[in-house]
């Protein structure tokens, strides 16, 4: 029985990150269809969200308010529940048609978007951060892929632009770009399955939250993907962004990601499954949800590979290579953490990958005990 469990916890995570993605490009290959884009140029309402953002607010304004897109069909919306000085820096752009919706509670980001929403005059929502800024065209880029009826998403491509801050920063950049590949492969198939909060839109009247207290950017895609409209990547609308620098601010990201889209997860697979979308239950379960427990496949898997030992030459081989990888591991975090210095890039993409493994494991652990994970207010990670 310990063989077969421990050949099958193989196959897992080798299905997880490899044999998932394969298949998707595959598809891709066979199914997919490049997207019908047209110059096209709806009324867009860019909503962008706040909590204390003074020392980045204005560039992101100055920023948008030199987007190459027709100016009468851009609507600039500030949704904010700051209290540094952040709305005052604001109120300086109204004259330039900049709109501020300033709410004196505090309910969380996709609250704040859930009643910031309604009040968009725009026929297409663009969603984005403070700390995002975007190349002059993006919006262009974006609007031009709506001309199709039958698309309700288009997702843009972040771009890490302080990719050799740290080994952090560089294993973000290459995880990035592993799900890159994922969703070029997604979106000639017409279903991108998440976006970056920074760049995406949707068609105003798609905007369907579960509740108030949801409405992500994992969550609102996947409901237009239920309702059968098409969710697309569109690779030249390109967003700019630090990425974290530390391994304590990225797992505290990555820890409040899992726990609280973990959730989200739970409620649509049952919409899902009434409304009979099998093939959107195995994407998401093989894109996120595998991956999201993958940390208790690799405990399961060690603990497996020990007791197999005696059995099998074959399982001595695999029990030194986990080990080695594990040390490879500790020596990036040693080297970055106690020395200060970048690691060599194969250490710190293996330290990466072992701390995101290990917010997984927090963020389910979160998810299914800590009502508290759970609430939808937001603290600031980034540097």
């Amino acid at each position: 029985m310990t063989h077969i469990i421990f050949w099958l916890i193989l196959f897992i995570i080798f299905y997880t990150y490899l044999g998932y993605i394969g298949i998707s490009i595959l598809l891709a290959k066979v199914f997919g269809k490049k997207p019908l884009t047209m110059d096209f140029f709806p009324e867009i309402s860019i909503i962008i969200s706040c909590y204390n953002e003074e020392k980045v607010i204005r560039q992101k304004i100055e920023n948008t308010l030199s987007l190459e897109y027709p100016k009468e069909k851009l609507e600039i919306i500030i949704a904010s529940e700051s209290t540094d000085g952040t709305n005052s820096i604001v109120s300086e752009f109204k004259n330039r048609g900049v709109k501020l919706y300033a709410y004196d509670d505090r309910i969380g980001k996709t609250g704040l978007l859930y009643r910031t929403v309604p009040k968009a005059i725009g026929e297409i929502v663009v969603f984005s951060d403070a700390n995002a800024l975007y190349k002059k065209d993006a919006i262009i880029k974006i609007a031009r892929n709506f001309y199709d009826n039958k698309v309700g998403a288009v997702v843009g491509c972040l771009i890490i632009n302080n990719l050799e801050a740290s080994s952090i920063s560089k294993g973000e950049y290459t995880y990035k770009k592993y799900e890159m590949l994922l969703r070029e492969s997604n979106g000639l198939l017409g279903r991108v399955l998440n976006a970056d909060g920074s760049i995406f839109a949707i068609r105003k009247n798609l905007y369907m939250p579960i509740s108030p207290e949801r409405g992500d950017d994992f969550e609102l895609i996947i409901r237009i993907l239920i309702n059968g409209y098409k969710s697309l990547f569109e690779p030249e609308a390109i967003s700019y962004e630090e990425a974290s620098v530390t391994s304590k601010t990225e797992h505290t990201r990555k820890v409040r990601m899992v726990s609280w889209f973990l959730k989200s997860s739970m409620l649509l697979l049952k919409e899902m499954l009434l409304k009979l979308r099998l093939d959107l239950m195995f994407q998401i379960i093989s894109h996120k949800l595998l991956r999201w427990f993958s940390p208790y496949f690799f405990i399961a898997f060690f603990i497996t590979n020990i007791m197999l030992l005696k059995d099998a030459p074959i399982y001595s081989f695999f029990l030194i290579i986990q080990i080695f990888f594990y040390l490879g591991g500790l020596m990036g975090f040693y080297i970055s953490g106690v020395k200060k210095k970048k690691a060599p890039f194969l250490l710190g993409a293996i330290q990466y990958f072992i701390m995101f493994n290990y917010a997984f494991m927090i963020g389910v652990l979160k998810s299914f005990f800590l009502r508290k994970a759970l609430m939808p207010n937001w603290e600031k990670v980034r540097q």
